[in-house]
């Protein structure tokens, strides 16, 4: 099947719950001026995360980074960055990444990067129509005089950090509020720069596969990370099940705290893992009592990628081109719905072979039932207006695993 290029929104939106206000004194913050050398050290360790991720939409064009270099060599301060610092001491960067990015890339140079050989360093981009130092156009770094080098790499810097003990939910919100760089940032970008580890690295597979593509009818935009949060929505109620989505937390916590949970396989027993048992106050146990305190419902999650992909392939074959969508029959097609992505694929993985082709089996009487339950006004507020409401995220999957039921012995 040939990919069909979107260009309208092709998910239906939906109502953005505000949960309750997160205490002020929670935050904390410090603010520190880091030297130029300590940031470069830093980028050589990788210590400093510039996660190619989030790097979207707007990387600079060789000009607006020459523009940046120049105003160092001006000694024009540059605005504040603002960074999130974890236990070991690593930084994740709020806003100022692309300012970081244009340092390393001009002061180490790609080449060093890749193969840390030092005469390499200070090869990085030529400078391009500089407008005070027009002398300068297409010197690297190691062409530049030594004096103007000199005040490149004693420049200061002012950072914001906000510090490892502040709670996971009040970190999301602060990098919402601060970061500036032009269009405001996804919850799901927020969530994939806070969280890399292996919930990152599962969602960019699962998000790729073809099985995934043709189920969603080739329509999910990527660009702001539209289609790794309908995976994670997935994942979220395959690890724990949906009577564990509590009224306390908002969808977006649920969301992250799934990512946490991913990112601490095999052992559970990482940082951020502990963090989330302080937050629930529960006390850090053997592994097999913190899965049970957290309502988690597998030890191991490598056999994620076969029920994603059976789950997607079987959706598509009871489905076709209505798959996730409020449309059936010969009616025109609906965008996606997310809270119909939850249910069908999660309670489709969750079956055994045989009950699934008993269900293709029952295909036209599932339809017909299936018709009239999303003709039904309570069913539709569950998937739509009180979607993200603690008992419409219990109604719809009871009522999706009652109909399912209903078919299968």
């Amino acid at each position: 099947m040939q990919r069909v290029k979107q260009s309208k929104q092709d998910i239906e939106l939906e109502e953005i719950l505000s949960g309750d206000p997160f205490n002020p004194d929670d935050i904390s913050i410090k603010s520190k001026v880091i030297a130029m050398e300590t940031i470069l050290r830093r980028l050589v360790q990788n210590t400093i995360n510039l996660n190619p991720d989030f790097q979207r939409r707007e990387v600079w064009e060789e000009d607006k980074k020459s523009q940046l270099i120049e105003s160092l060599m001006l000694k024009i301060p540059l605005p504040m960055f603002y960074v999130s610092e974890d236990e070991k001491g690593y930084l994740t960067v709020i806003d100022g990444l692309q300012r970081l990015s244009t340092l390393r890339d001009f002061i180490l140079g790609g080449r060093f990067l890749k193969d840390r050989k030092e005469i390499d360093k200070g090869n990085g981009f030529p400078l391009f129509r500089l407008e005070f130092w027009k002398d300068f156009n297409g010197k690297t770094f190691n062409e530049l005089p030594i004096n103007l080098q000199n005040r490149i790499l004693e420049t200061e810097f002012n950072f914001t950090i906000i510090e490892p003990n502040t709670p996971e939910e009040v970190k999301r919100n602060i990098f919402k509020r601060i970061n500036t760089g032009g269009e405001p940032l996804s919850a799901q970008e927020i969530r994939n720069a806070l969280y890399i580890g292996y919930s990152t690295k599962l969602l960019n597979e699962l998000a790729a596969y073809s099985e995934f593509e043709q189920a969603t009818g080739f329509s999910v935009k990527t660009e702001r990370m539209e289609d790794k949060e309908l995976i994670l929505r997935f994942l979220a109620f395959w690890v724990r099940d949906y009577t564990d989505f509590k009224k306390a937390i908002s969808v977006d916590t649920f969301l992250s705290n799934t990512m946490i949970i991913i990112n601490a396989y095999p052992d559970f027993n990482n940082r951020d893992f502990k963090k989330l048992l302080r937050e629930n106050n529960l006390p850090y146990l053997e592994k097999v009592d913190n899965l049970k305190n957290l309502n988690i419902q597998i030890e191991n999650v490598e056999n994620i990628r076969s029920a994603f992909k059976s789950a997607m392939v079987r959706a598509y074959r009871l489905f076709d081109k209505h798959t996730f969508r409020r449309s059936y029959g010969e009616n025109p097609r609906k965008p996606i719905n997310k809270a119909l992505f939850e249910m069908w694929s999660v309670s489709l993985s969750k079956l055994t072979e045989q009950q699934f082709y008993q269900l293709l089996d029952h295909k036209q009487q599932l339809h017909n039932e299936y018709n009239l339950l999303l003709e039904d006004i309570d069913f539709q507020f569950y998937i739509s207006r009180d979607a993200l409401k603690v008992p419409a995220v219990k109604e719809r999957f009871s009522k999706i695993i009652n109909l399912i039921e209903k078919f299968i012995q």
